[in-house]
């Protein structure tokens, strides 16, 4: 006679996972303090290596994990602590869930230690602390980053005004822009949040890709672009530099010591306009005055968010003009709802351009789900979970993947396609609310979501009024970065409507 039970709940030690990680573990006593960090790094160094080598099409290698171990899945690191990954939505929620007010996340290290070590000042930034820290910090730019687009809606136009005339005037007889696309695309995301941040135009899409150190503007595009590409450097393959200052790491101190230095001058000129009223006064103004955020504090928001936000927003930019391209239906549909819309391509209101263009926002939340710009999401638990069949205990690292929860057969049907109608009536279903998170949920939302919309938006309709896009070259994926970025160039053409 069949009876109702309990489910039966096992142990922590019972979750599946490759075994010679937990004979690793086992010997971790043994080892001296140099050897901790050297089977550390080597650790890391095999399961990157193991990536490239067994995994060739990129962003598919957690999947196999999954597919070998099931749906929750263990790492045991030699030096003590666990990492457990997950990638259905149901044990992704259950983690928001228990997130708490001040969810713990963990940081990059390498972000992390230069802090420590390097700053004179010891403040961590707006994405990698947590607790009362940093939800005074999230609290003090919520609304002055929601009040900066209105105030700079005539910037954002000139600057994607810049970028398409540029596209216009940088093309060869095949119509494929003559300059490197993404790095555009990365000038033109680094102009607007320069403004937006700064309430300064920097113009960097007007320069050439040589930089003067004499001029600090040139200065913080060049330290930025190789900051970005230090920290990837450090945060893969072998994490040498926890030891030794590697060259990657060296690169690391350099360009973020430059961007502290230059962003701190900046919030220096701004800080006598500190009585200025919240209305009229730039985002810094605010920070500095009404919210009372210290100097210091000041410039290492700015400096996260101008490093997280313009090479996510260019990743994201990216990979919409290539599904557009390479998907002339889809761009025939989006085409004819702005012609509709704005008859002369005229966007006069920005703040209502998200309400207004339903295919559009389609377009971009479909293309969000294909290439989220940060594929895995991290948290530590404060608390212990049951997550599936097994107790997860407070203190473990969660690295969730929500690339790998979007492109699941079971959440999304032709998950693998671009299909921007499943997101409108009358195809749309009702998805799991976590199958797709690319900027996050709860207190952890991304604070930029508004700003990263609103570029996205407006510089596709700017560019879809001049130009068609037609790609004829092999696919792209994204990379394997903690931010992702196309793993080829971006050979889009672009053919005039007029």
């Amino acid at each position: 006679m069949l009876t109702n039970r309990e489910p039966i709940i096992l142990p922590f030690d019972e979750v599946p996972g490759p075994k010679s990680l937990k004979y690793l573990s086992q010997v971790r006593s043994y080892l001296s303090d140099l050897g901790t960090q050297v089977t550390t790094t080597c650790l890391t160094f095999w399961l990157n290596a193991e990536t490239l080598i067994t995994q060739r099409k990129s962003l598919k290698n957690l999947s196999s994990l999954f597919d070998e171990y099931g749906p929750v899945v263990r790492f045991v690191s030699p030096v003590g602590g666990n990492i457990v990954l997950l990638n259905h939505p149901e044990h992704i929620e259950k983690v928001f869930d228990v997130d708490g007010e001040f969810p713990v996340r963990s940081a990059l290290d390498s972000l992390e230690k230069y802090r420590r070590e390097h700053k004179s000042l010891l403040l961590s930034g707006l994405y990698s602390p947590h607790g009362e820290e940093w939800s005074r910090k999230r609290l003090a730019l919520s609304a002055p980053l929601h009040q900066a687009i209105s105030q700079h809606v005539q910037g954002m136009h000139e600057i994607t005004d810049t970028f398409t005339n540029k596209v216009y005037n940088h093309r060869d007889p095949q119509d494929e822009l003559t300059k490197d696309l993404y790095r555009e695309i990365h000038k033109w995301a680094f102009d607007n949040m320069g403004l937006i941040l700064f309430s300064k135009k920097f113009s960097t899409l007007d320069k050439e890709d040589a930089y003067s150190p004499q001029c600090d503007d040139s200065l913080l595009y060049h330290s930025l672009d190789k900051a970005s590409v230090a920290i990837m450097r450090c945060e893969s393959g072998l994490q040498l530099w926890k030891l030794v200052a590697t060259p990657a790491w060296r690169a690391l101190v350099k360009h973020c010591t430059s961007m502290d230095n230059l962003i701190g001058k900046r919030v220096l000129e701004l800080e006598h306009d500190i009585t200025q009223s919240e209305e009229s006064g730039t985002l810094i103004n605010t920070m500095l005055g009404k919210e009372k955020m210290s100097e210091a504090d000041v410039t290492t928001v700015l400096m996260d968010m101008l490093l997280l936000g313009v090479n996510t927003i260019a990743s994201s930019m990216s990979f919409l003009l290539y599904f557009l391209a390479k998907h002339q239906t889809c761009q025939r549909r989006l085409y004819s709802e702005l012609e509709g819309l704005y008859p002369n391509f005229n966007v006069t209101d920005i703040k209502n351009l998200k309400n207004e263009s339903p295919y559009l926002q389609a377009c971009i939340k479909e293309t969000l789900r294909l290439v989220p710009p940060i594929p895995l999401i991290t948290r530590i638990l404060h608390k212990n979970i049951t997550l599936d069949k097994y107790k997860i205990p407070r203190g473990t690292t969660i690295v969730m993947s929500t690339l790998d929860a979007a492109q699941k057969e079971s959440n999304f049907e032709d998950a693998a396609k671009f299909m921007p109608e499943r997101w409108l009536a009358p195809e749309a279903k009702d998805y799991h609310p976590f199958a797709s998170i690319p900027f996050g949920y709860g207190t952890r939302k991304c604070l930029g979501q508004n700003i990263a919309e609103t570029m996205l938006s407006l510089l596709t309709v700017k560019i879809l009024q001049k130009f068609k896009l037609e790609y004829h070259y092999g696919d792209i994926h994204p990379t394997r970065n903690f931010i992702t970025r196309p793993n080829k160039s971006l050979k889009i053409r672009f053919i005039d409507r007029i």
